[in-house]
């Protein structure tokens, strides 16, 4: 399998739809839904193989990884090779390993495609983790690592000296300016300056911050970037530097130099104090990077450390073009990129004028920035993290990557190469791919392929070129892959591609509706209700559409066990709604049953359309009155029998001399039969004489029965 094959699914290129969102896809006629893609985000959650994903969505030819694998669990710095173009060294962590890359120097695995690099050991040096590598102008490698203020030089053959040491816990920058070698430190804030023999060592730099992260050369003068503060200090009189900007964070991770100004990585960390060589620390499993001895460990089961990025330029040119460090206490320093979720950890200047490259913590990114409108991902890696860039002579650069350490040749893709394909689409069901249609500048070429399972395997078909054509403004093809339920597809892209929009129309298999159930509700009423309630009876339904289709109903109704057709409620239109009420006015009294049929035909047409229905349990009609007799009293006694026909007796109440209704009571202590005997006692302070006593009985369906007496008291 090719590289170009293990492109992983975690972040492979979504064919964003309102499905993946947790909505139902867009439905048009016949079953037919569609899938687009069509701005930043929706193409930044996909895979780029040598293609860039642009801020302003678009997919266009980028730079192209090639990979090799390094021991160790984090590749973590790295330094180009001042006078080869196709060598690097890297540094890495547990152990520390300073490494050799020959660049374009392994086997391609197929052809066509780039050679990958060749990684070779080095020297294996003390401590957990190569924090920071240069290179002196014979070719001989300085190497730091952690913990301690040691600094070795290792020459071609591995060889290691000892070349300096300082009275620090941390190194965390050693880079060449004017002849000597400025050195970045924690966790006192100190940058120190020593000729290329490591002698003659000077403190340039002793600030309030704990840690010089970044340190850069602009022309004779010296920037640098701080831990905890974020504060961007200029080497100089007094030793304490001078303030260039105080950035609300944690870090100033790293800093590069444009053709216009000053560009600064920054990072905020949720857990206050937090840097991104501590986060690393973390993800190393390790505290070895913050001063603790090597052997000591930490929690690493929590989760990653949460941070916000900011990548922010301050415009240094003054009137006649040229650049001037002062202006950066003066400007109004701009975002150009912000990010939730992860940390930067690496810039450098760009193969192009203006370009920015950014390594980031979140799946391996690699953004290059040209201006705060002008974003893309030219590089996803295969690891967790992109920890560190140098840029090589020719336009390449070195990417290094932790989370299982690698190293990368990220160069200006071939029109063979430029390659962006989308994750495993769920089509839910077995489906119908018809059209795709891809808008942009061309030349594309698109393949596809399907399978049965989000894992492909031998069951998928083989890739199938789709052919295009012009159609209006945009290029359109039929997939014509196997009907199956996931779905793949693939874009190539020349020099001169830019892909701008991609939709596909797809129809999946259509699934009946599920009716669960139907319910019968009588006519409402309550027990102080001195009337009978409307004659209408509620038929209520739960159903459910099992692919999202829009769904109607009928509701149909027959006497129990008739051999005769149903009949239909409500009209000729079926209704939307899950509810309808029956006029029972008109209809004699029995046993009936009720049918609800539920149809999918508003989202797939007549002839596609299916169908469910579910029959109710027998319910009865009846319109028939209760019946009172056997009416007799006794003193303050009064009894009498309700019955009625066609449901049990509800309740019995009883009005004396056209006063308020009061309940009975059942003789046997309950109603639960259409044959009740009933008891009502008087009052006891009733006035002599003669009384109208009405009593009134109810059965389930409201209908009321009454009986009048006269009483003797």
């Amino acid at each position: 399998m090719t590289t170009h094959d293990k492109l992983r699914s975690r972040s492979a290129f979504a064919l964003v739809t309102l499905a993946a969102l947790g909505l139902a896809a867009p439905a048009l006629a016949g079953g037919t839904r569609t899938f687009r893609v069509a701005d930043f985000d929706d193409f930044d959650s996909g895979e780029a193989e040598g293609a860039a994903i642009e801020a302003s969505g678009k997919v266009t030819a980028g730079m192209l990884p090639t990979r090799a694998d390094v021991p160790g669990a984090s590749a973590f710095t790295c330094v180009a090779d001042g006078k080869d173009g196709k060598l690097a060294y890297i540094g890495t962590a547990d152990a520390a390993t300073v490494m050799r890359v020959k660049i374009d120097a392994g086997k391609p695995e197929k052809k066509g495609d780039a050679p990958p690099p060749v990684v070779e050991k080095v020297a294996e040096l003390k401590g957990a983790v190569v924090s920071a590598l240069a290179q002196l102008p014979g070719g001989d490698l300085l190497a730091a690592t952690l913990p301690g203020g040691k600094i070795v030089r290792i020459d071609a053959k591995g060889g290691v000296t000892p070349f300096a040491e300082l009275k620090v816990e941390q190194i965390w920058a050693i880079v060449p300016h004017q002849g000597r070698l400025l050195v970045g430190t924690g966790p006192k804030g100190e940058l120190f300056s020593m000729d290329q023999s490591g002698k003659d060592i000077k403190v340039l730099l002793d600030s309030d911050e704990k840690d010089i992260l970044a340190v850069l050369p602009v022309g004779k003068d010296i920037v640098v970037g701080t831990s905890p503060g974020a504060k961007v200090l200029q080497v100089g009189d007094p030793v304490e530097g001078l303030l260039l900007h105080d950035f609300s964070g944690d870090e100033v991770r790293a800093l590069a130099l444009t053709d216009a100004g000053l560009v600064a990585a920054v990072n905020d960390f949720s857990d206050r104090g937090l840097s991104s060589l501590q986060a690393m620390t973390k993800a190393l499993g390790r505290t070895s990077l913050v001063g603790q001895s090597a052997e000591a460990s930490i929690d690493t089961s929590g989760p990653t450390p949460q941070a916000t990025a900011d990548l922010v330029f301050a415009p240094l040119a003054n009137a006649k073009g040229a650049l001037d460090l002062t202006r950066a206490a003066e400007v109004a320093w701009d975002t150009w990129l912000h990010k939730d979720k992860q940390y930067f950890t690496s810039i450098v200047a760009g193969p192009k004028k203006g370009d920015i490259l950014v390594a980031s913590s979140a799946q391996g990114k690699v953004y290059r920035v040209r201006g705060r409108r002008d974003v893309a991902v030219i590089a996803d890696l295969e690891e967790r993290q992109a920890t560190g860039l140098c840029p090589l002579k020719g336009g390449a650069v070195v990417a290094t990557a932790g989370d299982g350490a690698a190293v990368y040749r990220l160069a200006a893709a071939a029109a063979t190469t430029a390659r962006y394909r989308t994750k495993i689409f769920d089509a839910k069901q077995p489906a119908t791919y018809g059209a795709v249609y891809l808008r942009g500048s061309g030349p594309f070429e698109l393949r596809a392929r399907s399978g049965p399972s989000e894992e492909v395997d031998k069951r998928w078909s083989e890739w199938k070129t789709v052919a295009l054509v012009k159609n209006g403004d945009a290029w359109r093809g039929n997939l014509g892959i196997p009907g199956r339920r996931f779905m793949q597809l693939e874009a190539q892209l020349s020099d001169r591609s830019e892909l701008r929009d991609l939709q596909v129309y797809y129809a999946p298999e259509n699934l009946a509706p599920l009716v669960q159930s139907v319910d019968i509700a009588k006519p409402e009423f309550e027990m102080e209700d001195d009337g009978e309630p409307d004659s209408k009876l509620t038929i209520k339904w739960k159903a459910e559409s099992r692919d999202d289709d829009d769904l109607v109903y009928e509701v149909r109704i027959r006497p129990e066990g008739s051999p005769g057709e149903w009949i239909k409620l409500g009209g000729e239109t079926p209704t939307t709604k899950k509810e309808l009420k029956w006029d029972l006015g008109s209809v004699p009294d029995g046993v009936y049953e009720a049918q609800v049929v539920a149809s999918d035909e508003p989202s797939n047409g007549s002839a596609r359309a299916r169908t469910d229905e579910v029959v109710s349990a027998p319910f009865v009609v009846d319109h028939k009155r209760p019946a009172l007799d056997e009416l007799k009293t006794q003193g303050l006694k009064v009894t009498a029998r309700a019955r009625d026909e066609g449901s049990i007796i509800h309740d019995v109440a009883y009005s004396i001399d056209g006063g308020p209704f009061r309940a009975a009571s059942p003789a046997d202590g309950l109603f639960d039969s259409d044959n009740e005997a009933l008891e009502v006692t008087l009052p006891a302070d009733l006035k002599p004489g003669k009384h109208r006593v009405v009593l009134r009985a109810r059965d389930a369906f409201g209908n009321l029965g009454t009986l009048a007496a006269i009483v003797d008291r």
